[in-house]
């Protein structure tokens, strides 16, 4: 449901999406990050959704866009890949996206690293049950990634 909003005015312009999910209680936190891959589509990206409602998540919660600390695909797949977040199910994963050619705006995979993180008291293939270390969008500085603030819903919502 969320990349289909996005995607409605977006779609080949990001390359990276991810919706922090708290595990204990299987919703989303409320913010997502996304990585603009030009500069030029924040502003189109901001129009159409900083401020607004999301009706189509019958919500009363209002999006607020922001940077964040962590800037551009390659940055991101490198604080993410050996984190024990790629244990968790494939649905609470960040996403990549193919940004050219006739792939634009479908997932590509998500390099994993070669050391993995383990939360503690959970096995390499075990979920956790908690929510560690996401992030918190008050924290965010300046760049291309953009926080998106209010989503409503599960881990499937993302899809």
């Amino acid at each position: 449901m969320l990349l289909a909003a996005i995607d409605e005015q977006c779609r080949g312009a990001y390359d990276f999406l991810y919706l922090p999910i708290d595990f204990k209680n299987k919703c989303n936190v409320g913010y997502a990050f996304i990585n603009m891959t030009d500069p030029c589509q924040i502003i189109p990206f901001h129009q159409a959704f900083n401020g607004k409602k999301w009706e189509k998540f019958n919500s009363e919660k209002v999006a607020v866009l922001a940077y964040a600390r962590i800037q551009g695909k390659s940055a991101l797949i490198a604080h993410f890949q050996n984190s024990s977040l790629m244990n968790e199910d494939k649905r609470c994963r960040p996403i990549l996206f193919h940004t050219d050619g006739p792939n634009a705006g479908d997932p590509e995979p998500f390099p994993l690293g070669s050391n993995i993180r383990v939360r503690p008291g959970k096995s390499r293939a075990g979920g956790s049950e908690e929510n560690r270390g996401l992030g918190n969008p008050s924290t965010l500085a300046s760049g291309e990634e953009l926080a998106l603030d209010s989503f409503l819903g599960s881990p499937n919502d993302a899809y």
